[in-house]
C-alpha cells in the first residue's frame, strides 16, 4: 500500500535523525507526503517531516514549524485526536527549542488536554513530564 510506504519512509526518517544520522533524503519524504492519498495518515506523515526538520539541524526550524502547523490543520479538519495531541506537543517543542516558553506551556496544555479527551491516560503522564 502507497500509504504505507510514506508513513514508514517518514517514521524511519525520524529514527535516523533521533539517532544523530544525518543522511534523510527530504526530497524522498517530500515526495512520498505529495504522493499519499490516505487522509487518515496526512497529519501523521507532516508531523514526522516536522519533526525530522526540527532535529536534522537548526537551517530547517522554520521550516518544521510549516510543517507542524500542517500537521495540525490536517488532524484537525480528519477528527485525528490522539494524533492533534502529539501535534501540539511536538509544536511545543518546537517553542522550546526557540526559547519561547509561554507558547511551549500554551501547545503542551493543549495536548494534554486533547490527551485528557481521548483518554489517552499514558500521553498525559508523558506530556505532563515535558
Amino acid at each position: 500500500m502507497a500509504f504505507q510506504r510514506g508513513l514508514w519512509k517518514s517514521r524511519f526518517g525520524k529514527i535516523k535523525v533521533l539517532n544523530k544520522e544525518k543522511d534523510v533524503n527530504l526530497e524522498s519524504l517530500y515526495a512520498h507526503f505529495r504522493n499519499n492519498k490516505t487522509r487518515v495518515v496526512e497529519g501523521w506523515i507532516q508531523r514526522f517531516i516536522g519533526e525530522i526538520l526540527l532535529n536534522i539541524d537548526d537551517q530547517h526550524i522554520s521550516e518544521a514549524e510549516h510543517w507542524i502547523k500542517q500537521a495540525i490543520e490536517a488532524d484537525q479538519t480528519n477528527r485525528m485526536l490522539l494524533f492533534l495531541g502529539n501535534d501540539y506537543a511536538l509544536y511545543a517543542d518546537f517553542f522550546k527549542r526557540k526559547g519561547n516558553r509561554s507558547k511551549a506551556q500554551e501547545n503542551l496544555g493543549k495536548a494534554i488536554e486533547i490527551f485528557k479527551e481521548c483518554g489517552a491516560d499514558g500521553w498525559v503522564e508523558k506530556a505532563e513530564k515535558n
